[in-house]
């Protein structure tokens, strides 16, 4: 009886753990998703990412798809053009590591094309999210470009059956006297106009729909 007993009790409290944990997670996320999608559009602020030490330009938006379908767009890297048209004006893979990486040369204009910022950035593998769901980092190669650096980091997940919350930071330094209020304001405008691309393409409309939950 008292063996019974014991293993009933255990039981018990193991399944009062998973509900407890189990569930947290997934009204954490969905929390998130309900949090954008009540905005009706995406959200950006600035901000320096745990364990980073420069300011980024953050973006995050809700879509309508596949989390497959993001991410295919995501390591599109020879198409990034279209993230930024007004800004980017090439984007090429240059070389691919063996760990996975993708190395991508990059090519901006800067106050209507007066002049030119280039690097080169290597992306590395996806993989999974401290968060959950998956991350891309992209870094720029030290010596390989006319600026001081540059950094992107992509994260998205599932949130919820055809639905996928997407981030993304961006990091830019010049390499020139700049204020930061006006790198601040560049990186997350550019960042929204990341989020806004992979949504519109991937969803195959513009706007954040109704949310499920």
């Amino acid at each position: 009886m008292r063996s019974w007993l014991t293993g009933a009790v255990l039981s018990l409290v193991a399944f009062a753990a998973a509900g407890l944990t189990q569930p947290a997670r997934a009204d954490a996320v969905d929390a998130e998703a309900l949090r954008i999608a009540a905005a009706g559009h995406p959200r950006k602020w600035n901000w320096t990412p745990p364990g980073h030490g420069q300011r980024f330009g953050h973006a995050e938006t809700l879509i309508h798809a596949p989390m497959e379908t993001v991410k295919r767009l995501v390591i599109d890297y020879n198409h990034y053009t279209q993230l930024a048209p007004q800004a980017i004006t090439t984007s090429r893979v240059v070389a691919h590591g063996p760990d996975g990486s993708t190395d991508v040369y990059f090519r901006m204009g800067v106050l209507n094309n007066t002049f030119f910022l280039w690097n080169v950035t290597r992306f590395g593998p996806v993989r999974p999210s401290p968060e959950g769901g998956e991350m891309i980092e992209g870094q720029m190669v030290p010596g390989k470009g006319n600026i001081e650096d540059s950094s992107f980091l992509w994260s998205l997940r599932s949130a919820g059956e055809g639905w996928t919350v997407l981030k993304f930071d961006i990091e830019l330094r010049p390499g020139v006297p700049a204020p930061q209020w006006l790198v601040d304001e560049q990186t997350r405008d550019s960042a929204m106009d990341a989020v806004d691309s992979i949504h519109d393409r991937a969803q195959g409309s513009k706007g954040i729909g109704p949310y499920p939950g």
